[in-house]
This record gives C-alpha cells, structure tokens and sequence, in this order.
C-alpha cells in the first residue's frame, strides 16, 4: 500500500490477537462478503479461517490456523470447509470486488503472476518453471492475480492458477477471465465521464500486443509490460508504417531523438518516450493494429525505488489512449504497488501459503486470504489516518483559520475511518 510521505509511521499490527479496529473490519466484510453462505457453520468458520490467517504466527497452513482456535478437532473441520465444503468461492470474491468498489471507484485493474515456489509435488498445479528474471528453473506454482487498484487501497479480487499441459503454449486470458476483468471494468466506470478504469496487465510478455488485441475491440483501456528486446515498427503521423525497419522496444528509448521522438520527464528522475507503433510479426512486415509504446528510464536508483542497479527500464504497449506520458507513469506505479504489496501483505496474509492436491480448495484458500489482505491494508489505512489526525491536532492552526467551521476532515472519494452499520 502506498501513502504519501510525512510522516508519522505506523507499524503494521503483529501476528496474535486482532486489533479492536482489525476485528471490526474481519466482522463487517465477512457479514458483506459471505451473504450468499446458506449455512451458519460456513459463516463462522469462514470467519475463523480469515481471522486466523491474520493471526497466526508464521506459515498459514490450516494446521496453524486452526491452532488459534485452541480447538482439538478445528483442524479438520477448517480442511474440510476449504477442501470439500460446497460453498461458493466466486460468489465471495464478486461480493469482495462489490464492497471495494462501493467503498471508491478503482483507478485501475492489475493483473499480474505471482510465483508459489514448492519443495515438493504434493500440491496442485505444481510443475518446474523458468523464472526469466533470475535464469533458473523453479519448482513452483504458477498464480495470475486480478487487482483492485485505489487511491490509497490495493487488494486481489480473482485468482487463476495456472495448470499447463505438456503441450502448452504460453499463458493467455481465458474467455471467463475475459468476461470477468470486462464485468468489473463495466461495474466501475466513472459517472461523470463514462471512463472505464484501465487494465494493467503487468508480466513481460512477448505476446502482449496479443493480449491487447483481445480485450481492445471490448472497449477496455489496456496496458501490458512488455520485453524491451520487443520488435516494432514505428508509425509516422499518417498512419504509415516507418520504412526504417524493426526496432526494438529497447533501442526506441535508447535512441529517441534520433528518431524524431520527443522525451518526457515525468516524474523526478525518470524520463519517457511515447511512440506508435505496430508489432513486427514473423514473417512479415505489417504488424496488426496501431499500438503506443510507453518506454520510461529510471536515472536514479532512488526513482526506481531502491530496486537494483541493472538497467532500470520500463516497456508498454498500450491501446490508443488519450493519456498523457506523466498519467501513464502513474498506471505503473500502480502496478509496481501492487508488486510491492503482493510480496509484503500478502506474505502476512497467506496468499503463497496453500498445501494440498484440491483445485476447489486453493481457490477457496485464495478467496479467504483475499478477504484478510483487504482486512489488513483497511486497517493500516485507518492507523495512518488516525496518526496523521492526531499528529495534526497537536499543531495549532493559524490565525487565519482560529474560527473556521471544521468539516467532515475526508477528502473526497477517501476511504472512511469509522465502519457504517
């Protein structure tokens, strides 16, 4: 989660009993969340089960989260509410992506993998992947999460593992994950301006232009990462294709003036290239429909947030947009939050933590740490707020302002403090 600097810090609350603020949030999005159980049992144990992923101290087996419970036989009944209870795991989740957006409207959607390394092959949908960013094989499970996107609140709506066959080709959007990414767009267009929130597909992927290709005529913005070795062609003002040949995404941003290209800076430390272009095919010369790149160079380490000293480079294809370059800066420090966030809360929160053979049963998993990770970044938000109030009451206000009427204190669109009903 991401919050403005200045700076009262706050701790995250520790592994044990739930904060008074933790608990209400558990109690309030498991009575949202979990309307649609029909059993009272599945309601309570579904709490339970959220509230031990955020209190139980190290991995979140069920094993450990039933110790919480300090309850002999709560082991097996936790396993057999994730693993073979039929309650509904879609259900919860579209009732968690409803409660977040009634809460604010996204500033975008992010999907993005996350690898679940394992040491053994007792697990469902286990297999040795290639890992390009280190150049080594991992045994490991193979997750693509969709992403709220707020203001202040990320969290992860769906879940799809990824279970490839010995045949298969590289991973794509299903039509139901189509179908679902393009409900909650729809759901959570702007009033005002009819805008749908972009998609940020965030994975390097040679076949992003395929993917933009898919959801593009659906009327969904897109943003997809892409390699920097990418072929392209670039495209003049007319439309026409650049006769200099391929180039690739990398040599684009190396070398933009020398291709009549303008350089943005965005943001502090960081500089930008938006160009047209068209993806080269094998084979050919043409390359589908008109695409922009957004290629942006990290000249400090500090910009890029402290991570590495290789080539601090970024690589997007994007549907035609009206967007500025700074605007599309801001889409990718969305999708580096979730990044940041996916490793820290959701290692809190279980999200890699899911051991046993039933596909119904890592979905449930998912669903529920879904659930905590939203409870914890609620209540973090509630104690930065809470800090930066108390350490404003203790600064006295201006002359000027000595008999100013005090209003509500909330920025519009912000995300409130106390709980309603």
């Amino acid at each position: 989660m991401s919050v403005p600097a200045a700076r009262t810090a706050v701790p995250p609350p520790l592994p044990g009993r739930p904060t008074s603020t933790q608990e209400a949030w558990i109690e309030d999005l498991c009575r949202h969340l979990f309307a649609s159980f029909t059993r009272a049992d599945h309601h309570l144990k579904g709490e339970q089960y959220v509230r031990g992923l955020l209190t139980a101290p190290g991995r979140k087996s069920i094993r450990n989260i039933a110790r919480t419970l300090e309850d002999a036989g709560a082991a097996q009944r936790l396993h057999h509410f994730i693993c073979n209870a039929p309650w509904n795991w879609r259900a919860v989740r579209e009732a968690l992506s409803d409660y977040l957006m009634q809460r604010d409207r996204p500033h975008s959607w992010v999907v993005r993998p996350m690898l679940i390394p394992k040491s053994g092959t007792n697990s469902v949908g286990v297999h040795r992947r290639f890992v390009p960013a280190t150049g080594q094989l991992v045994n490991g499970q193979l997750a693509y999460g969709l992403w709220y996107a707020g203001r202040a609140l990320v969290a992860p709506v769906d879940w799809r593992l990824h279970l490839p066959s010995p045949d298969s080709g590289p991973f794509a959007l299903s039509d139901e994950g189509v179908a679902r990414v393009l409900s909650l767009a729809r759901r959570s267009v702007c009033p005002a301006t009819e805008e749908l929130p972009p998609m940020i597909w965030d994975s390097q992927m040679h076949h992003a232009a395929d993917v933009l290709g898919a959801l593009a005529p659906l009327g969904l913005p897109v943003m997809a990462r892409t390699p920097g070795s990418l072929p392209l062609h670039l495209v003049d003002r007319y439309g026409r294709p650049s006769r200099r040949g391929a180039l690739s995404a990398q040599r684009v941003l190396a070398t933009p003036e020398r291709l009549g290209l303008p350089v943005h800076n965005v943001a502090p430390g960081v500089r930008a290239v938006l160009a047209r272009v068209t993806p080269a095919r094998t084979g050919d010369g043409g390359g589908g429909g008109e695409l922009l790149l957004y290629a942006q160079r990290y000249e400090d380490a500090e910009a890029y947030g402290g991570r590495g000293t290789g080539d601090r480079a970024d690589f997007w294809l994007t549907t035609p947009t009206g967007k500025t370059p700074a605007e599309l800066h801001l889409l990718t420090r969305a999708a580096a939050r979730v990044a940041r966030d996916s490793v820290r809360t959701g290692g809190r929160t279980g999200l890699r933590d899911f051991e046993g053979r039933s596909y119904d049963g890592w979905h449930r998993h998912m669903t529920l740490a879904s659930v905590a990770y939203a409870v914890q970044t609620l209540t973090t938000l509630d104690a930065v707020r809470l800090a930066r109030d108390a350490q404003r009451s203790c600064v006295p206000a201006p002359p000027s302002c000595a008999y100013a009427p005090h209003g509500s204190g909330r920025r519009a669109g912000e995300l409130p403090l106390t709980l309603v009903g």
